[in-house]
């Protein structure tokens, strides 16, 4: 029977794309999704077949939140996702107030109009994991603390009192409550990596769906064609999100693998200018973006930033890494693919041009990471991607919510 979805995401790559190829799943045994998405990704939502729509997006995303050291970083970050995730609500209650939606899928992240709007109807939630999956035994917050140098945020500072009144304002205006951690109990999760990736995975119950990475696998005619020099191919992306240290690294790459007997390919982002890499010697191209199912099939060694979803890719092609986290959450990745041993982690503020190519060397050449990569790239396989994802969704979409 056909039943009607509705998906919010927080409106980056990461963590938009692994949505995609569940809705579309969806859409193809019949199901109705509605989707409430920015511009900038209107275009790959509409091609799943869902309806967009659209909002516009609160996110600083021009200036960025600023250096974590920074003072008021901690309650910038806090309003900007709150901001975000209630962005949507106008056009969400609009769109479903003679057309509720059976269940809502929601991002981790600015989940505010998305667990109103399941309170509101009464009906289950999906929460849609891009990260580390969290319960009583593990939490992700917690283990991003440990590594995080920000100050916690000001309760009292005005902006927050601001803040709370607009959104109060905003709620009123549609005849909703607070938000509360319990909207749309009992609760159900996506999680795009496999149980055996998960930290504590075997503490996680059946309200955990570990699907592995979902991710368009298809690709563009001419989208990159392998050099003929026959070189290891080696990949370095820091993903789509903006770091001070972005720049910098990309140069000491360059300087590291300069003349050395690996063919190098640098995906940059929308952030960084390729010109500002300087000339760059034969065995070094750089691109502002390639998809990752164009290299990965002939990736012999991986740099990346430690995003979840980047690591997840690699794994699905069995390519090791070398892991040079920025974020916190990256930080939490990268120590889980050391301990699982697919791959090396090296500081990307200190680590030098020799060491970083001594480290690529290593994990390319080391049979262990190699064995267990193919292991990982075995579970990875296992764990069903979208099908098992949609699967699962038909599975709660009949599940019991207590009206608030």
């Amino acid at each position: 029977m056909s039943r009607h979805i509705a998906v919010f995401s927080f409106p980056a790559y990461a963590h938009v794309a692994p949505v995609l190829p569940i809705v579309a799943e969806l859409v193809r045994r019949g199901h109705r999704v509605t989707f409430a998405v920015v511009d900038e990704f209107a275009g790959k939502v509409a091609a799943t077949g869902a309806e967009v729509l659209p909002y516009t997006s609160t996110f600083p995303w021009a200036t960025g939140l600023g250096d974590t050291a920074s003072d008021g970083y901690a309650l910038r970050a806090m309003l900007a996702f709150m901001g975000e995730g209630l962005a949507p609500l106008d056009a969400a209650v609009r769109r479903f107030a003679d057309d509720p939606p059976d269940l809502v899928v929601h991002d981790l992240a600015a989940s505010e109009t998305a667990r109103l709007i399941a309170r509101k109807w009464s009906v289950p939630t999906v929460q849609s994991c891009p990260e580390f999956a969290s319960n009583e035994h593990f939490r992700l917050n917690e283990a991003q603390a440990e590594t995080d140098s920000a100050a916690p945020p000001d309760l009292t500072d005005p902006e927050l009192a601001a803040f709370v009144e607009h959104a109060g304002q905003l709620l009123a205006r549609h005849g909703l409550s607070d938000v509360d951690t319990g909207v749309g109990a009992p609760g159900y999760h996506l999680v795009y990596l496999p149980k055996a990736f998960q930290i504590h995975g075997e503490t996680f119950d059946d309200r955990f769906a570990f699907i592995g990475p979902c991710f368009d696998r298809t690709v563009p005619p001419g989208e990159w064609t392998p050099p003929a020099d026959g070189l290891p191919l080696v990949l370095i992306s820091l993903g789509t999100s903006r770091s001070r240290e972005q720049v910098g690294f990309f140069r000491k790459c360059v300087r590291a693998f300069t003349g050395q007997p690996y063919h190098v390919v640098l995906t940059l982002g929308r952030w960084v200018d390729p010109a500002e890499l300087g000339p760059l010697p034969d065995n070094v191209e750089a691109h502002p973006f390639v998809a990752h199912a164009a290299l990965l099939p002939h990736t012999r060694v991986f740099v990346t930033h430690g995003g979840l979803g980047s690591a997840m890719e690699a794994l699905h092609y069995g390519v090791p890494m070398v892991v040079t986290p920025s974020q916190s959450d990256q930080v939490v990745t990268a120590a889980r693919i050391a301990d699982l041993g697919l791959g090396r982690v090296v500081s990307r503020t200190e680590v030098t041009e020799d060491e970083l190519l001594e480290a690529v060397a290593a994990t390319a050449s080391d049979p262990v990471i190699a064995q267990r990569v193919r292991w990982m790239s075995e579970q990875v396989a296992l764990a069903g991607g979208e099908i098992r994802a949609a699967d699962a969704v038909e599975s709660w979409l009949g599940a019991k919510v207590e009206a608030k």
